[in-house]
């Protein structure tokens, strides 16, 4: 019996968090109510209250649920073609294709327009998003240090200068509406542009190579 109903209350919570968030979207934070997001999820307020203490509560959950669940995913599959070059293209190409979606940059306009309301959901979009992403790096560019096709020092501190020059900085200028939201062909050849500059940066100097 009672893996039948933890299941239903797991379909539920989807229901309303997906729900919520298109409803997130369409009307932005203040707009929305509980009452609309209830309606729309065909359930009453107090099922809502069961799980969410308010609005609020439920935006954040909102968020780190669709940050967390890709990221989920990404970290079980990270590339390992026997190229830093190709595993870092790979990676960004998954990275951006997720990040440039219209609902995604939708998503971050909404964040960005309540980061004042929600400083602590700030926080905790950095640790989810920007933290979670620094890892995958971190662990593309440990094996490439392994095998010598680079010599980083401080891997961390170049997964961080990787995600902000080629992640986040074509994510940032979508959310402005400085570009389009999309992963486009321009954008693909940035980034292939950016991933080879910083594999060039990364390369073993003739200082670091073994004596012959």
């Amino acid at each position: 019996m009672g893996r039948p109903t933890r299941q239903a209350s797991r379909v539920l919570s989807r229901k309303i968090l997906r729900t919520a968030r298109q409803a997130f979207l369409d009307e932005g934070f203040v707009r929305t109510t509980t009452d609309h997001i209830a309606e729309k999820a065909a359930i009453s307020k107090r099922t809502l209250y069961s799980r969410y203490t308010g609005k609020s509560a439920l935006f954040e959950t909102v968020i780190l649920t669709e940050i967390h669940d890709r990221l989920n995913a990404l970290e079980q599959d990270i590339p390992d073609l026997g190229n830093i070059t190709l595993d870092l293209v790979v990676l960004a190409e998954k990275l951006l294709s997720w990040m440039l979606s219209d609902v995604h940059v939708a998503m971050e306009r909404v964040v960005l327009g309540e980061a004042t309301r929600f400083p602590a959901l700030a926080n905790k979009v950095y640790e989810f998003g920007f933290i979670r992403t620094t890892k995958l790096v971190v662990r593309v560019l440990q094996r490439a240090n392994e095998k010598g096709e680079i010599a980083v020092s401080d891997p961390d501190f170049a997964a961080e200068q990787f995600v902000s020059a080629v992640i986040l900085s074509p994510f940032r200028r979508a959310a402005l509406g400085i570009t389009e939201a999309g992963y486009t062909p321009e954008i693909a050849e940035r980034m292939d542009r950016s991933v080879n500059l910083f594999v060039y940066g990364c390369r073993p100097s003739v200082a670091d190579s073994p004596s012959r």
